[in-house]
């Protein structure tokens, strides 16, 4: 009787940990979608800072005080970044205007394979149809509902807000990163728990930043890679095709796959061979293989590695929760969790039966 009242009691405590569990996973993605807003600008800052953080240290150490070098930082990123997108956006409005070219290539390749493809003719009619119906419609300007400029009008301000307090949030973390890190091992009640807690910022810092600057000189390369290849083939507009695959490299999986299938299109509007419009495609798919199966593992090393499972699953959270900007926090978000758990685990067996430090020498040694 006894055993059977111990079976059902630990069955109820192991339903009741993972009711908990669930609630606490739903309640979580429910505030990271509904705060995106203020978090995803804020959590961005605080990846990035990660991946300036021993940047900073080293201007710091010229004798530059940490509220310049956070501002030094805050100028260099957005520098970086404004330059990188007015270089992609300006030569890609070019390209809108060959948005007929594609859908005729594309015509022109159903043709080709009419064999295979003669359920697309019922679809091609009624395209057809309504671009006539369209065409033959009065133009009428409005501002409905819908329209792209009242959405633009709706967005723009909170773009805005979201990027001013980005850099604020990436200057007040890089300027105030020792002193964020000292008053958090404060706040533990044991000193073992702060030592831990210090340890585990020091680390989690390397690692992102580690990462991120990897990740970083290996995008360039593909980038040039990639701008090389197309300038070669004779395609326009090589180094921003190359600087798109830079960018879309941070996201693992979606951004290369929207880079194959972008540049399967760039060359539908290049060549009129259907066989040499896969050549485009073709060479990027080679260059992304190799990068991904030799390069990252070799320049990032396997302490870094992560399951490309729990990767998949991230990315798969973030891009529903924030979208595009999520795409670039899932893997570090991955890594910060590894640091910390992979930390704690170690210090908690390492130091269990240990005398810590006083708090003045923790303090210290953790910055």
């Amino acid at each position: 009787m006894d055993n059977l009242t111990t079976d059902v009691r630990m069955s109820w405590n192991l339903s009741l940990a993972l009711l908990t569990m669930l609630l606490v996973v739903l309640s979580s993605a429910t505030f990271l979608v509904l705060g995106q807003v203020i978090l995803a600008p804020i959590l961005l800052s605080i990846v990035v800072g990660l991946m300036f953080g021993p940047v900073a240290d080293k201007i710091e150490r010229w004798g530059v005080p940490p509220s310049i070098s956070g501002l030094i930082i805050v100028i260099l990123f957005s520098v970086a970044l404004l330059g990188t997108l007015t270089a992609i956006i300006l030569p890609l409005s070019g390209w809108t205007a060959k948005l007929p070219l594609l859908w005729q290539r594309l015509q022109q390749m159903f043709a080709d394979w009419e064999g295979a493809l003669s359920a697309l003719n019922g679809v091609r009619e009624r395209i057809d149809t309504l671009t006539l119906t369209q065409q033959n419609a009065d133009m009428v300007v409005q501002l409905d509902e819908g329209s792209p400029i009242k959405s633009v009008v709706t967005i723009a301000p909170k773009v805005v807000a979201q990027n001013l307090m980005f850099l604020a949030s990436l200057y007040f973390f890089v300027a105030t990163r020792k002193q964020i890190k000292a008053s958090t091992v404060s706040l533990f009640i044991s000193q073992q728990a702060g030592y831990c807690g210090g340890r585990i910022f020091r680390d989690v810092e390397r690692m992102v930043s580690k990462y991120l600057i990897s990740i970083s000189i290996i995008n360039l390369g593909v980038g040039i890679c990639v701008s090389t290849a197309l300038w070669a083939m004779g395609i326009p507009g090589a180094l921003m095709w190359g600087m798109l695959a830079a960018l879309l490299n941070y996201i693992t999986f979606v951004g290369p796959a929207l880079m194959l299938t972008t540049l399967f299109a760039v060359g539908l509007m290049s060549f009129e061979s259907s066989t040499l419009a896969l050549l485009p495609a073709g060479v990027y798919l080679a260059i992304n293989f190799f990068e991904s199966q030799f390069i990252s593992p070799m320049v990032i090393g396997k302490a870094m590695t992560l399951n490309p499972f729990l990767v998949f699953l991230s990315i798969t959270f973030w891009i529903w929760a924030w979208g595009p900007l999520g795409g670039f926090v899932a893997v570090p978000s991955l890594i910060i969790a590894k640091g910390v758990l992979g930390n704690f685990n170690r210090f908690a067996k390492k130091y269990q039966d240990t005398v810590p430090l006083n708090r003045n020498e923790l303090a210290l040694q953790t910055l």
